[in-house]
């Protein structure tokens, strides 16, 4: 998916706060729902987006799906967006001079 997305949908701040819990330990809909404070239906609808994104996946324990979170892939899409604004300031410090092409910030 794309990285832009994937952070689109870990920055919600409902969803963000479902990472932040089962980033501690693994939990299911129900559980998430009783420490959020929210209907387990509205867990569920957040659950649903994470796991179409790959950000977090479940595994059956009884009778209950527990998830987990794709640390792999929210950490590659981070790094992905660290590197490219690093690599924009590395390159923003060294043209001073206006670069566009109708030369707004050139004097003629």
């Amino acid at each position: 998916m794309d990285p832009i997305a994937i952070v689109h949908i870990i920055t919600d701040p409902t969803r963000y706060k479902i990472l932040k819990l089962l980033m501690e330990r693994h939990y299911c809909v129900r559980a998430v729902s009783k420490k959020l404070g929210i209907s387990e239906p509205a867990v569920s609808q957040q659950m649903n987006l994470l796991k179409k994104a790959g950000v977090i996946t479940g595994s059956k324990m009884g009778y209950h799906m527990h998830y987990l979170v794709n640390t792999d892939l929210v950490t590659d899409t981070i790094r992905q967006f660290t590197e490219t604004f690093s690599t924009q300031q590395e390159n923003g410090k060294e043209a001073l001079e206006c670069s566009c092409e109708y030369e707004c910030g050139k004097k003629q």
